[in-house]
């Protein structure tokens, strides 16, 4: 593939402005909420009472259990199942790790965990901990040396993680009005600085995960007026965002759980502040029926798009915020139409069975830096353990990014030895194809995708047996498919190539798995019987 067609098959399904403000941005310049505005927060308004604590998905049990809090007192920090040794003077300026891991360190989510063991064991260890790595970060990392640590992206979830912090500790902290100060200080120039560098050349989750962050910290400082020119913005990237069956329009479960986890904390905060009335346009209610729908009776997220299950809170803490703070009481959806994801469940003598059926598009077309090879692919749950499934994503910044998005990484089916999109760099996508659901009901689906180009079309159905599963594919033109399915566990006996495939059920480690590819044909069909076991390791 020429590198030049690449370029302009990417460029042509950005957005002109896209374009305009990524040459404007690398050129130095600013990308401000508003032409001329800059907001002036006044440190001495700032309340916290309006940032109220969520304790349910602040200490969800499966987020806090991702932190040994003994090693964070030893200066050791281990996220997406990587270590390093930290020096709090220097740390966050070095080469650790990778970008990702880099990103995840200036988040400061572990901040968390610090507060929660103090809560519980009154331990002052570790509210001292906590307080040294803000103070650390805020003398290490003064807005004119910039790097990570001002990246509109990172302020945008650092400010939750402090105020989050913040907030849960109220009573400790309260006292102790030089700490208090100096993060209402530095959350000020945060807010300035993130308020004058949005991103709009990418757009996506990062703009409104932007967008968020300033709602918030206006109603933090009781600062109306950027309240003001924010929330439209922000209810407007609601609405493009999220689709209306719930989903996050980028296709990630995980990326979905971000979202919602983040627009519950912009609801309760506008409804604190007396602007509640704009929290309606959230989607609150189907992003938690789709949440519910994707992973009931499941143990992990289902592994979509770019995805991993030790990223997002749980679906357990989420929902729970959501019932105790929004009455919000999820329902079922079997199909959820706008995004192309169907779900079939069935009670079995093997025990509860569930598919999760991508038949959608990849993704927004301006916006294709998550998109997987993993159109018309599934991944089957038995008993809540996964079976067949998709490989994962691993790492953003790796050699094997590319591997893992790849056809043959995903339970799906391949045209003509042709990869389904050209994913040809971490975060670009030139010529792709493209999804679409044809029937579907409680123990059947069918979809089907267009390959990109439109030479030819492969229609894929599914149906959940008494005692097994069955899958045909079908090609409706010339050439010939293979339909490849990777297990976690539990490989049954089938024809096919037989090899091992890296399978990262979360962010940093993978395991090899096996997996089977049929012969090139012109249609498949196989039926796996289902496997009896009580739980499955992910």
């Amino acid at each position: 593939m020429s590198k030049l067609r690449l370029y302009i098959d990417t460029a042509l399904h950005l957005k002109p402005s896209q374009i305009a403000y990524r040459i404007w941005r690398k050129l130095g310049g600013s990308t401000r909420l508003h032409v001329g505005y800059r907001p002036c927060p006044d440190a001495d308004k700032a309340d916290i009472r309006r940032v109220p604590a969520l304790s349910e998905i602040d200490f969800d049990p499966v987020f806090l259990a991702r932190f040994d809090v003994d090693a964070l007192l030893d200066d050791r920090v281990e996220l997406l199942n990587h270590e390093e040794r930290m020096d709090w003077r220097e740390s966050w300026h070095a080469e650790l790790s990778t970008p990702l891991w880099r990103f995840n360190l200036h988040y400061h989510e572990y901040l968390l965990p610090l507060a929660k063991a103090f809560l519980d064991e009154g331990d002052k260890r570790y509210l001292d901990k906590a307080k040294a790595i803000v103070d650390s970060w805020i003398d290490a990392c003064p807005r004119e040396r910039g790097g990570v640590a001002w990246d509109p992206y990172v302020i945008s979830m650092r400010i939750v993680s402090w105020l989050a912090f913040r907030a849960e500790l109220d009573d400790a902290l309260r006292t102790d009005d030089a700490f208090c100060e100096r993060i209402n200080a530095s959350l000020a120039e945060q807010y300035v600085h993130l308020s004058q560098h949005l991103e709009k050349d990418l757009l996506a989750n990062h703009y409104l995960e932007n967008l968020k962050a300033l709602a918030i910290l206006a109603c933090y400082f009781g600062d109306r007026k950027t309240l003001e020119l924010a929330l439209p913005m922000l209810k407007a990237q609601v609405n493009e965002q999220v689709l209306d069956d719930g989903m996050h329009f980028e296709l990630s479960p995980m990326y979905q759980k971000i979202v919602l986890e983040d627009l519950m904390r912009a609801a309760i905060v506008l409804r604190d502040s007396g602007f509640g009335e704009h929290a309606e346009a959230f989607k609150l209610q189907q992003m938690c029926d789709c949440l519910y729908s994707m992973e009931r009776g499941i143990d992990r997220t289902p592994l979509f798009n770019d995805c991993g299950d030790n990223v997002a809170k749980s679906r357990d803490a989420l929902l729970l915020c959501a019932r105790e703070r929004f009455g919000v009481v999820p329902e079922f959806h079997g199909v959820l139409k706008n995004s192309g994801y169907c779900i079939l469940e069935r009670q079995t003598k093997a025990g509860f069975v569930k598919v999760i059926f991508d038949a959608g598009k990849p993704g927004p077309a301006y916006a294709m830096g998550h998109v997987h090879c993993d159109a018309l692919s599934f991944e089957c749950f038995v008993d809540g353990g996964p079976w067949i499934v998709n490989c994962g994503t691993f790492a953003y910044q790796d050699a094997k990014r590319l591997e893992f998005k790849k056809t043959h990484s995903h339970s799906t089916v391949m045209v003509n030895g042709e990869e389904q999109h050209e994913c040809w760099a971490p975060f670009r996508v030139a010529r792709y194809s493209t999804g679409a659901v044809e029937d579907s009901a409680a123990t059947i689906v069918r979809g089907a995708l267009l390959q990109c180009g439109g030479k030819c079309k492969v229609v894929r159905e599914i149906v959940l047996e008494a005692d097994g599963l069955r899958v045909v594919d079908h090609l409706v033109g010339d050439g010939c498919i293979e339909s490849a399915f990777v297990f976690a566990r539990d490989v049954p006996e089938a024809d096919g190539q037989i090899d091992e495939v890296a399978y990262a059920p979360e962010f940093g480690v993978y395991r090899d798995s096996c997996r089977i590819i049929s012969q090139p044909a012109n249609s498949h069909e196989v039926y796996f019987t289902y496997p009896r076991y009580k739980k499955a390791v992910i």
